[in-house]
């Protein structure tokens, strides 16, 4: 028997057990406009998730993703983006992921879109956050459309250079990890009280829903504040970051 036949005989018995066979992964690819100066016509991006990926992140995870970027050691370089949402146990579920020459604007936009455009089958409507690293106005303008906070661990760094002292950190965590308008209120009192700049510090940051608990949405039904779970992910690759390009 022809090898070609026995691979038709296997699909249509997979069918047959699994029904009929539907598109089992995603990937976008991009590449350079042919009147680029150096290297016309050559591969850019590329977007890739499974579908069995997608169906567990909608059947049995969070609405919480956190995206991040790695730097690639190969001979090729670039960057890796990924996106890692949070089962009900809060362990890790990788979903997708990106290589990109570089973490600007236009490839965020790139990763973004194809996050946002893999959601639409999830029943979830617009009920989606995505947490990240504070990239200030990278971010702000390739994120505007959907629900975002950031990482409070990445913000404290800036709020210690600014206002440094125990008692400034603790309160900064106060005022993040308040649960309640009560608690939140109490923290950003003390704050006022100690150093009014604090608060233009804060309100800087845009609306508090991007990093007090008390403001997160509800439906993503998470209270994360971190991006710990997706570093834990890009510390899982290791060697393997040699390979990806």
């Amino acid at each position: 028997m022809q090898q070609s036949t026995i691979y038709k005989i296997k699909s249509e018995a997979l069918q047959k057990i699994h029904g009929v066979n539907k598109s089992l992964s995603a990937a976008f690819c991009s590449w350079t406009p042919p009147t680029h100066p150096d290297k016309p016509l050559s591969f850019s991006t590329i977007f890739i998730t499974f579908r069995g990926a997608l169906e567990g992140l909608f059947a049995g995870c969070r609405s919480l993703i956190g995206v991040d970027g790695i730097h690639l050691k190969g001979n090729f370089g670039g960057i890796l983006l990924s996106k890692v949402a949070l089962d009900g146990n809060n362990e890790l579920f990788p979903v997708a992921w990106a290589t990109v020459p570089a973490e600007d604007i236009d490839n965020w936009k790139f990763f973004i879109w194809h996050l946002k455009n893999s959601f639409k089958d999830s029943g979830r409507g617009d009920n989606w956050c995505i947490i990240q690293i504070d990239r200030r106005a990278l971010t702000k303008r390739v994120m505007a459309e959907v629900g975002r906070r950031y990482c409070c661990k990445h913000l404290s760094k800036n709020w210690k250079k600014a206002f440094p002292g125990p008692l400034m950190w603790f309160l900064f965590w106060k005022a993040c990890g308040a649960t309640s308008q009560f608690t939140f209120k109490r923290a950003m009192t003390e704050l006022q009280k100690v150093n009014p700049t604090t608060l233009v510090w804060l309100s800087k940051l845009g609306d508090q829903s991007t990093w007090t608990k008390h403001k997160f949405n509800p439906n993503i039904k998470s209270d994360v504040n971190k991006t710990n779970f997706v570093e834990s992910f890009n510390a899982t690759l290791g060697v393997d970051r040699l390979r990806l390009c």
